[in-house]
C-alpha cells in the first residue's frame, strides 16, 4: 500500500482491518469459539491431540497471555507500519527530486541545444 501510493484512507482501512483480524484471532486464541477448528479433516484429530497439551480439545488460553499476546503483536504491526510510512515517504520524496532534477537539465539540455 505504501509503495503503490494507495490513497491515506484506503491505508488505514487496511490496517484497521489488519488490526481487526490480530483482535478476532485472539477471541478465538481466548474463548475457542471454532474457527480454527474449520481447517482441520475429522482425519486430524489424532494430529491435534498430539500438538495440543491440554485434556480437553480445543485449548483455550488464559485471557492475560492472550491479552499481552495481542498488545504485543498490535504493537510490532503498528510501529513497523509507521517505520515502513516514514521510509517510503522519504523515498517518494527523493524520487520526486531526482525526477525534477532531470526535467531540469533536459530543459537546460534543451535550451544548450537551441543556444548553438
Amino acid at each position: 500500500l505504501l509503495v503503490l501510493e494507495c490513497p491515506t484512507k484506503v491505508t488505514f482501512y487496511v490496517v484497521g482491518l489488519c488490526s481487526v483480524w490480530l483482535a478476532v484471532v485472539a477471541a478465538e486464541r481466548s474463548s475457542r469459539f471454532g474457527m480454527f477448528d474449520l481447517s482441520f479433516l475429522p482425519s486430524d484429530q489424532a494430529d491435534r491431540r498430539e500438538a495440543c497439551d491440554c485434556e480437553e480439545l480445543p485449548c483455550k488460553r488464559g485471557i492475560r497471555v492472550v491479552l499481552a499476546t495481542l498488545a504485543l503483536q498490535l504493537s510490532v504491526f503498528i510501529i513497523d507500519f509507521v517505520c515502513t510510512r516514514g521510509f517510503a515517504a522519504a523515498v517518494l520524496s527523493e524520487k520526486n527530486r531526482i525526477f525534477a532534477s532531470i526535467e531540469t537539465a533536459n530543459r537546460i539540455a534543451v535550451a544548450l541545444s537551441r543556444f548553438d
